[in-house]
């Protein structure tokens, strides 16, 4: 599907990031720190730090804005997709108290009025030409807004609850009129595998939560999650991910893991889907593991924001099944993070996604994610005896 949005061609994004050239002065590779690194916070206070920045820098509106590519300016208007990871980010941090609820609320009601006052068709009322747009597709606004809402449903003051409750089945529809033929969910972008990975992620929690999710949309999107990985056979396809193979991996380990446990849960633990899904997640997993020299990790050779949606998806699928593969991440990728923040709590972005806030906020999820998983599980655990997951 295109709507319109013509990507430009990856040298006219940033001619000092082209492919072969791709590793920008004073910027990291692989696992190694930058010159000077010398934090000696922790990684809870690096993410405290973050959350704090973030809070600070929310615009009057209740949102937060990426601006368009070449520029990371802070007063760039709000604009869906950005707003949306900031106000998970926040979310996530605040772990179930009432850590910056003022501020999560006031997000939430930004994408709640996007979503309202949006056009017919799978848009919604935001500024077009963001980095996001460009960089993971026209679509991500959409996508990131039925994640977000979906997971702050019926969480939030009851007046909020309620307007959420409208339009959270309004997005869910959008994302599902979006679907290619392939199975994936946007197009016309730099790295659009990682707005599937969003689009995906959003239609799982909300069949998982009981909503009118098309069967034939979520097996078309698990045919698309496992051919990211070759079917299992470990064979990463990054054509829809710039080339990069950490964007393939992030998207194929998450996609697949939430594949393999929505048909467990169904007691399709035996199906060629779940058996499919089982062997591209390990896959993935395994890809993850082997990256002693962090070469994966590098990912496009510096820091943008698809890299830390890409750490963030990583750490939010091991941190769910734990074991040794997550504890070796954590800590490393604890640590790394730790090394890269600013003085004032951000974290920059050094290619594509540039924007301050977006990266930032990637960062707080990143470190994050084990408190996250902790929280997932402990809902799943209440809510047991609720509505089913059946598909089939």
């Amino acid at each position: 599907m295109t709507l319109g949005l013509e990507a430009p061609a990856i040298d006219d994004y940033e001619p000092e990031y082209a492919l072969g050239a791709r590793v920008g002065p004073g910027t990291p590779v692989g696992w190694n720190a930058p010159a000077g690194a010398t934090s000696a916070n922790t990684p809870a206070e690096a993410r405290t730090l973050g959350a704090d920045w973030l809070v600070k820098n929310q615009h009057a509106d209740g949102g937060w804005g990426a601006g368009s590519w070449g520029s990371d300016n802070l007063q760039a208007p709000s604009d869906v997709a950005t707003t949306c990871y900031v106000t998970l980010a926040l979310y996530r941090d605040a772990n179930g108290t009432q850590k910056n609820r003022a501020a999560i609320e006031k997000g939430v009601s930004f994408v709640v009025n996007a979503v309202e006052t949006a056009p017919e068709g799978p848009r919604l009322n935001t500024p077009q030409g963001t980095q996001p747009q460009y960089k993971m597709g026209e679509l991500v606004d959409t996508h990131f807004a039925a994640l977000m809402l979906g997971e702050v449903d019926g969480k939030l003051s009851p007046e909020l609850n309620r307007k959420v409750a409208i339009w959270y089945d309004m997005v869910l529809s959008k994302v599902q009129m979006t679907q290619n033929t392939d199975g994936s969910f946007d197009s016309n972008g730099w790295a659009p595998v990682l707005s599937s990975s969003i689009a995906a992620q959003s239609l799982y929690t909300a069949k998982v939560k009981g909503k009118d999710i098309s069967d034939d949309v979520l097996d078309r999107s698990d045919a698309y999650q496992a051919s990211l990985t070759g079917g299992g056979s470990g064979s990463f396809d990054a054509s829809e991910g710039a080339g990069v193979e950490l964007y393939a991996v992030a998207s194929g380990l998450r996609g697949n893991d939430q594949t393999r446990k929505r048909e467990q849960a169904t007691g399709s633990s035996s199906s060629p889907t779940a058996e499919v899904a089982e062997a591209s997640a390990d896959a993935a997993a395994s890809r993850v593991a082997a990256d002693a020299d962090g070469r994966l990790v590098a990912g496009f050779g510096s820091i943008g924001g698809e890299e830390m949606l890409s750490y963030q998806l990583i750490s939010d699928t091991l941190a769910e099944n734990g074991g040794e593969t997550w504890d070796q991440w954590n800590q490393r990728m604890g640590q790394y993070l730790v090394n890269l923040q600013n003085a004032d709590g951000s974290w920059a972005g050094h290619h594509c996604i540039t924007s301050t806030v977006f990266v930032t906020a990637g960062a707080v999820m990143t470190l994050g994610a084990g408190d996250a998983a902790v929280s997932r599980a402990a809902h799943a655990d209440a809510s047991a005896n609720g509505s089913g997951t059946s598909r089939r």
